[in-house]
């Protein structure tokens, strides 16, 4: 493994990802209450180091297993703490869907600050999870020290939204794991190009769970229903969602942007208005990869690495 990575690092600059269970030992499981008393989840990677922790907020539908390379990769020099938002995961599910919102789980995050003894973070979002700490800069200044936004900008694209808001919560129960891998790759296997069997088994086995003999989305369905309900004026073909006034709250924020190449969700040109908005910012784009990165590629951690060394940051 040190040869390979000496050879990646000689060529690509970038260390070769190395699969989760490699790094561990990881993490600890931690729960704490959210302000309505829902009891929910996040993983705490301990480190002894003096550099901002990075909290690690994952996508819609998605939860703490998103994380579990880039988690460990970071947790080798700083705290890392990542979160199941409500209703996701091992968090538990709100009575209220309408409990389902940016405000809320923003909310949570903030709690979730205060039960690690943390004022200021850096922040690592997958999409929905960008959009949270968006809004935790709006909500709260000076707790982001910097931001690092996967494949989620400041406008979202309509197709790519209709798409999500068609599936989610409808999806049917799947009778084993092999045929779900099997799903996800007919899915996405024109965005995701290069990703190999085991790859897609992983996938998987991260959004995925086992109920009463059938695989399930490791979330609450009714999630569907309170994004619907949220966004019931999207259509495919028009206009696209505007996120710009909460990428305003970044302003003094540094921040990095990931996109995925093929992405449905966040165009070249919102990353190039990005850019025109922020002196601070930073964007790379990942190549093989739609919406969303899973950020064991090569160029993804090489950018994170690179963004984590700046001086504010460390």
């Amino acid at each position: 493994m040190d040869f390979l990575k000496a050879l990646q690092k000689l060529f690509f600059g970038a260390p070769l990802p190395v699969p989760a269970e490699e790094h561990e030992p990881g993490f600890d499981e931690r729960y704490y209450a959210a302000s309505d008393g829902l009891e929910l989840y996040y993983r705490d990677y301990p480190c002894a180091s003096e550099y901002t922790p990075v909290l690690c907020i994952p996508g819609l539908t998605r939860n703490a297993r998103d994380f579990e390379f880039i988690a460990a990769h970071i947790a080798q020099t700083r705290r890392v703490l990542v979160a199941d938002l409500r209703g996701r995961g091992k968090s538990a599910y709100t009575k209220d869907h309408r409990h389902y919102s940016v405000a809320v789980e923003a909310a949570d995050m903030m709690r979730l600050l205060d039960d690690a003894g943390l004022s200021r973070v850096i922040v690592l979002g997958t999409s929905r999870g960008g959009i949270v700490a968006m809004a935790m800069a709006a909500t709260r200044r000076g707790v982001l020290q910097g931001a690092i936004l996967n494949d989620i900008g400041g406008e979202i694209e309509a197709r790519g939204l209709a798409r999500i808001l068609e599936f989610i919560g409808r999806e049917p129960p799947i009778p084993d794991w092999n045929v779900a891998a099997a799903g996800l790759q007919r899915a996405y296997a024109a965005a995701f190009p290069n990703v190999s069997d085991r790859q897609w088994m992983a996938f998987a086995r991260a959004i995925y769970r086992e109920q009463e003999g059938k695989i399930v989305p490791d979330y609450d369905p009714r999630l569907g229903d309170a994004m619907r309900e949220s966004s019931a004026s999207v259509k495919a073909n028009g206009p696209n969602l505007s996120l710009w006034p909460l990428f305003s709250a970044l302003g003094p924020v540094p921040t990095l942007v990931l996109r995925g190449a093929h992405s449905d969700l966040l165009s070249a040109a919102t990353v190039t208005r990005m850019a025109t908005l922020k002196s601070d910012f930073v964007s790379v784009t990942i190549p093989d990869r739609g919406h969303v990165p899973f950020l064991d590629e090569p160029e993804a951690v090489a950018a994170i690495d690179t963004f984590l060394a700046r001086g504010r940051l460390s």
